[in-house]
């Protein structure tokens, strides 16, 4: 399906785009398979977006009459990471959907389809609208996640956190690292349709994509300092760990302390020896006191000294 932009009408079309006219469709990889060869789009181009796209490093590829290019998304579904393909020649933007598992891409595109009047709409602003609406809503999702980032540093800190603690750092480092190459694949994209290699755009409307790229880049800069907050909230959870262990080796070396002195007086008692004190009915209770007054002894120490 075809959606056309002529004096200021917007209508539906089945038939081939006509080039007098800003035409955007949605297709499937079949309908993009059957209208390549009318189109002129390279057959390479059609077999990329069959193959599984791996990574988020894609790049537009220029023509002559038309420029290509993968995305991948790191929104969609439960199943995995969505991706899509684009297609940009003169007054001609197609998006092929390779994989879109919750339907938020068509969505995405829908919205760029009502964010400009049909009269003031140009190929350039359907193309900003489209990629803008891919980044939509990003600041407020990197914001909560710096919330929590706080919120999980303040229960470390107190000495509160959960026993799968790292498991929720791991998850959320996989998360922002995933965001980070999205970012950086979108501001090539950007940087890309600004070159105008091909000269499919006029030359005053390539600020949309420069205007694209800055806030995708903006975006970018949020994660990356997300990606510090997250290694220095696991450093600090390290450190009460730490801390934690240094308590309890410090328990164990006071009790150590306070009862050597104990070891030391049954060891002298339980030698094979004749002590006086051993014919002396108040022998027994004599150990006794000595115990109790060396502990005590001991403890008055190290309160004193405040090494417990």
């Amino acid at each position: 399906m075809f959606y056309r932009f002529q004096n200021g009408v917007q209508s539906v079309s089945t038939i081939s785009p006509d080039p007098s006219c800003l035409t955007a469709a949605y297709l499937s990889i079949e309908e993009l398979e059957q209208l390549a060869p009318l189109l002129g789009f390279a057959p390479s181009t059609v077999r990329q977006c069959r193959e599984e796209v791996s990574h988020f490093r894609s790049s537009i590829e220029v023509y002559d009459e038309y420029s290509f290019g993968t995305i991948k998304r790191t929104g969609g579904g439960p199943e995995g990471i969505d991706c899509i393909a684009i297609y940009i020649r003169k007054n001609l933007f197609i998006v092929v959907d390779i994989r879109d598992s919750d339907g938020s891409t068509r969505a995405q595109f829908d919205r760029a389809l009502r964010r400009f009047s049909p009269a003031s709409l140009t190929a350039e602003k359907l193309i900003f609208a489209f990629l803008d609406a891919m980044i939509e809503g990003d600041s407020k999702v990197l914001e909560d996640m710096e919330f929590t980032f706080s919120r999980l540093e303040e229960s470390a800190m107190h000495d509160a956190a959960e026993e799968d603690f790292t498991v929720h750092l791991l998850k959320h480092k996989k998360r922002l690292l995933l965001l980070h190459n999205y970012y950086e694949q979108m501001i090539d994209v950007g940087e890309a349709l600004a070159e105008n290699e091909n000269d499919l755009f006029a030359d005053e409307d390539l600020r949309y994509f420069r205007i694209f790229t800055d806030r995708a880049d903006r975006l970018r800069r949020t994660v990356q300092t997300l990606r510090e907050q997250l290694s220095q909230l696991r450093d600090a959870y390290q450190s009460t760990l730490e801390l934690k262990l240094n308590r309890i080796m410090k328990t164990f070396t006071v009790l150590n302390a306070i009862f050597l002195p104990l070891s030391l007086i049954a060891g002298w008692y339980g030698m094979n020896l004749s002590m006086p004190e051993f014919g002396w009915q108040f022998g027994y209770p004599f150990v006794i006191g000595l115990s109790a007054a060396v502990v005590g002894f001991c403890v008055f120490i190290f309160k004193k000294h405040r090494w417990m």
